[in-house]
């Protein structure tokens, strides 16, 4: 961990908002438990992937078909809530920010893991309750994103709230038809040099799963019987130190076995026995089945009525808005790996919930989002039209900074073109408008002109000659204190690649 000379630790701070107060690693991802500065230090977890696989294209996609999905999801009480996506376009890092649970009374973490003990079961009627909220949480998941298969439910992935309720998390592994993904970020992106990898964790993998065979609903649905009868034991209902062993039990109806050597009730081990059968075709076919089979058990077997569950659904104009800043920032991610049409589709959404909650703003963002994807395929006419645009939506919001980073954007758009006139035009109407603004305001400005500049021309060297132009500009229009003072930035630019030519020009330029 970094220090200070004092020797007290540096806080890490995410996206200049999330104090990061614990760092946990795993495989490939990193999960940092925070305070949201801009919520009254509101604890929430940021998921992220690892700086090292930024550049795995495959790995950064499957990340952010999980943000898609979970943000997509919404608010449900038996899942953990995912409030948004957030990128950082410096370090092109994207989080996913998720609820905070609460660890259980004496345990260290709020997992189902924790309240297993091995050799001691749960009693049987707090398991129904717990299967039953899994159950509830996953039909409404399906509900949300028809066909969704979450491929990992285990102990691990579900939590427990101190008021015994069950929540689950970590749709990382989720499957979901084509046509539907489609809908939600665009695109599929098919890994071109394909690797065998478990879709879930072995212990709870279905037979089909390990026979490489079309997996549905019903997978998931015996990774539940697995779970439910671990918890009734106290033991793996599948036992083995190998693969193949693991493989082999799963296959061959190990589970069914474990089944028939427990002691429960009848009626308990006739619902465990349809959710574990190898055929698929003999398990059950849907969660409102499951749901209806466990309070049928509750009833049998103590007595108890479940109350219908009622959700209502958040379609406020704040959450939606919050959803649609959360597919920009994947498009955002996906401009990284260059999946530029995935990413205009992002941004194509996003304009659309703006338009529809009335929210210009996050129109406005979106138009210029859209530009820059445009820019990056080198059709500059096309971006021109979408700055011109976000410069319409940014004037009638009042955001007028935002308005004039867009004519930069497009001066640097007809600059590209060979237009020197035009992006002259656009230029000065930029200069203009910082001599009316303070000295402090002009370097946040350019340095956001900067940071798009490299993002629209993907070099440093057409940065620099952009910027020579820039500041010929700026000569012919007057420099005074308050005008555009970008040198030292661009010296320091310049200075990371060794380049004491363009550093003289620029000097001179400046004179």
């Amino acid at each position: 961990m970094p220090y200070h000379n004092d020797s007290q630790p540096i806080t890490k701070v995410i996206a200049n908002r999330y104090v990061v107060k614990k760092t946990i690693f795993g495989g490939m991802g990193v999960i940092y438990l925070c305070e949201d500065t801009e919520q009254d230090n509101y604890p929430v977890v940021l998921k992220t992937i690892k700086p090292q696989y930024l550049s795995e294209k495959n790995i950064r996609a499957q990340f952010l078909q999980e943000a898609a999905m979970w943000v997509e999801i919404g608010w449900h009480p038996n899942i953990v809530q995912a409030y948004r996506a957030e990128y950082v376009s410096n370090s092109h890092e994207i989080y996913l920010v998720l609820e905070m649970l609460p660890s259980l009374s004496g345990k260290n973490n709020p997992s189902l893991r924790s309240m297993i003990i091995q050799g001691v079961g749960v009693d049987i009627e707090k398991t129904l309750k717990l299967m039953l909220d899994v159950t509830r949480g996953m039909k409404y998941a399906t509900a949300m994103i028809p066909g969704l298969i979450h491929c990992d439910l285990k102990p691990e992935n579900i939590y427990v709230s101190p008021h015994g309720c069950a929540r689950i998390g970590d749709f990382g592994l989720v499957t979901v038809p084509i046509n539907i993904l489609e809908n939600l970020i665009g695109a599929v992106i098919q890994d071109k040099h394909p690797r065998v990898r478990f879709l879930g964790t072995p212990l709870y993998m279905s037979p089909e799963k390990w026979r490489n065979r079309r997996i549905s609903i019903s997978s998931d649905i015996y990774s539940l019987g697995c779970i439910c009868l671990e918890m009734l034991t106290g033991g793996y209902t599948i036992r083995g130190r190998h693969f193949k062993t693991l493989a082999e039990q799963h296959i061959r109806g190990g589970a069914i076995k474990r089944l028939g050597e427990a002691d429960l009730p009848d009626a308990l081990k006739g619902f465990l026995s349809k959710c574990l059968q190898t055929d698929t075709l003999h398990r059950f076919q849907t969660w409102e089945h499951v749901e209806q089979e466990i309070i049928k058990l509750l009833d049998i077997l103590f007595h108890q009525k479940v109350d219908p569950e009622i959700i209502l659904m958040d379609v406020s104009n704040k959450t939606q808005v919050s959803k649609g800043e959360t597919i920009l920032s994947i498009g955002e991610a996906y401009l990284d790996i260059f999946e530029i049409q995935t990413a205009i589709k992002c941004f194509e959404r996003a304009r659309s919930i703006g338009q529809l909650q009335d929210y210009q703003g996050l129109v406005a963002l979106a138009e210029a989002k859209i530009g820059l994807a445009w820019c990056k395929q080198n059709h500059y006419e096309q971006a021109i039209s979408h700055y011109k645009k976000a410069i319409a939506q940014n004037m009638e919001c009042g955001n007028i900074e935002n308005a004039f980073i867009n004519y930069a954007n497009i001066g640097m758009a007809y600059f590209r073109l060979g237009d020197f006139a035009r992006a002259q035009d656009s230029i000065s109407k930029v200069i203009e408008y910082t001599k009316q603004i303070s000295f402090e305001k002009v370097l946040v400005f350019w340095n956001a002109n900067f940071v798009n500049a490299l993002s629209n021309f993907g070099n440093k060297s057409s940065v620099i000659e952009y910027f020579l132009f820039t500041l010929e500009v700026e000569q012919k229009y007057g420099c005074d204190k308050k005008s555009v003072k970008f040198l030292d930035v661009m010296d320091r630019f310049m200075g990371g690649i060794g380049d004491g030519h363009n550093r003289t020009l620029l000097s001179n330029n400046s004179d």
